[in-house]
């Protein structure tokens, strides 16, 4: 078997791959999509950003992406489903394989947020913002290992941040407390003094960032395969086999990303996975594979994916029927929990230090929620969702995605309640939740309108304590009104 499947693998070097039966191939092949399921997204994801000339979110390497032209996400925003209506984002990957990136953010005092960076591994290596390390003005030097420069004098050792790769996502967060125009100037104008620019060029420009829009835009040069441009970002349930194997030999080939150091447990993934020809130094190409070879590859990649989707259910903390992801961190080498991770929410944070997500579909009886009917959402005053910084409670039609309605509403938020925005009687906060327009003015003030179908939501808590993350606030549920 050895043999016949060394003729199948075009090899740039090692040794040839060992699997003794199709049904070693088949078991090694799901442990590879626990494995790479991570960095396979992440690659996947940097192709649109950086390469991918006809994406929505090409920006190239070290320049930010605000979603959405950023603009509050409305229903005709397609590109990610359950967007948050509470944020205004900036993403970007960062390409540290020439020199450091310095990432600037100006003071902001007025409202949350963050700037967090995440390596091929889902591993956030910096959380940075108001609910980390304050609000002042700060310029981050980001530096990629075995960089043998000269440290800039400026930089405060605690704003210097050793990158573990040579690639990583950037995420920028800033709270949108009411949607105004005025507001959404006021979080661009911050926006725009967001910067990524690399080391040489801060230095020429008087130790200043150079804003995204007055640097040339650098597209990625990472290693491609043709079918690449089909596949929508993050959409893992669109990858075939060949998809996922042709991913993770780009993966593991591309010198920006670096295997974890001192990993013995990685060590022995890498020995498994070149019994099947997919490893550093080795090229892999599925069309020169013989049928069984392909069909063992298959059988594999769908047994790694249902167990992940069974894992992700088991991984969840259930908060009075809302589920929460349980995310405490620290998986470097646990590929399993790794994988469920990136298919609950790709780019979401590691642990709960950051927020976490309350998905729920069904109401207080446990029926699926659907818009023929109408629902009530009641929270004492005293007993709402515990956090440090804010909640929000998003709605989505079944797919995930925001439905017009008339009063451009999207959902029921803390800012809403601190602005005394909402009827609050015999200290109960009810939200109710209908397609139709409420005949009372009191309850259209609370009115959170519903699709006409199936829908869900997928609440936010930013700063989350311990009752959110271990399941034991009794978050209400929708109940619906007989």
């Amino acid at each position: 078997m050895g043999s016949m499947i060394a003729q199948k693998f075009r090899e740039v070097s090692g040794s040839a791959p060992e699997a003794s039966s199709t049904a070693e191939v088949a078991e090694i092949a799901e442990e590879a999509y626990l494995y790479g399921l991570q960095q396979v997204i992440f690659y996947e994801t940097r192709y649109n950003y950086t390469q991918a000339e006809d994406s929505n979110v090409y920006v190239g390497v070290n320049r930010y992406c605000f979603v959405n032209e950023g603009k509050p996400i409305t229903p005709e925003f397609k590109a990610v489903v359950t967007p948050n209506a509470t944020t205004l984002y900036a993403t970007a990957f960062l390409d540290l394989q020439e020199e450091p990136v310095v990432m600037e953010v100006p003071e902001i005092t007025d409202r949350y947020f963050s700037l967090q960076l995440m390596d091929q591994y889902g591993i956030y290596f910096l959380y940075a913002g108001n609910q980390f390390n304050g609000t002042r003005a700060r310029a981050y030097l980001i530096v990629p290992e075995f960089w043998g420069g000269k440290i800039p004098a400026g930089f405060a050792t605690t704003e210097v941040i050793h990158a573990p790769s040579r690639t990583a996502f950037a995420n920028i967060r800033i709270a949108m407390m009411e949607g105004s125009e005025e507001e959404v100037r006021h979080i661009n104008a911050l926006q725009d003094q967001c910067t990524i620019t690399p080391l040489s060029k801060w230095i020429d420009n008087g130790h200043r960032g150079v804003p995204g829009k007055d640097q040339e835009l650098v597209p990625g040069r990472y290693r491609t395969f043709p079918r690449m441009a089909e596949l929508v970002s993050r959409q893992v349930d669109r990858q075939t086999a060949e998809d996922f194997f042709t991913y993770l030999s780009l993966v593991l080939n591309d010198p920006g990303m670096p295997l974890m150091k001192d990993s013995r447990k990685e060590a022995e993934m890498l020995s498994r996975l070149a019994k099947i020809g997919i490893g550093p130094g080795k090229d892999f190409l599925w069309s020169e594979l013989d049928r069984k070879m392909q069909n063992s590859l298959t059988e594999g990649f769908i047994n790694g994916h249902k167990k992940v989707k069974k894992a992700t259910q088991e991984n969840l903390v259930y908060m009075n029927g809302w589920m929460v992801l349980n995310a405490e961190g620290g998986f470097d080498t646990e590929y399993l929990t790794r994988a469920v991770m990136a298919d609950a929410g790709w780019g979401g944070p590691d642990s709960n230090v950051s927020h976490v997500g309350g998905f729920l579909f069904v109401d207080s009886d446990g029926k699926n929620l659907d818009g023929k009917y109408s629902y009530t959402l009641s929270f004492d005053m005293d007993e709402l969702p515990p956090v440090t910084e804010f909640w929000s409670i998003p709605i989505y039609d079944a797919d995930g995605y925001f439905v017009a309605n008339e009063l451009n509403r999207y959902t029921i938020s803390s800012f809403m309640v601190d602005r005394g925005d909402l009827h609050i009687k015999d200290g109960k906060l009810t939200i109710y939740i209908q397609h139709e327009k409420p005949s009372d003015p009191a309850r259209v003030q609370n009115w959170l309108p519903a699709p006409e179908g199936g829908f869900r939501f997928t609440a936010r808590f930013y700063g989350p304590k311990i009752p959110i993350v271990d399941g034991s606030y009794n978050m209400p549920r929708p109940v619906r009104v007989k």
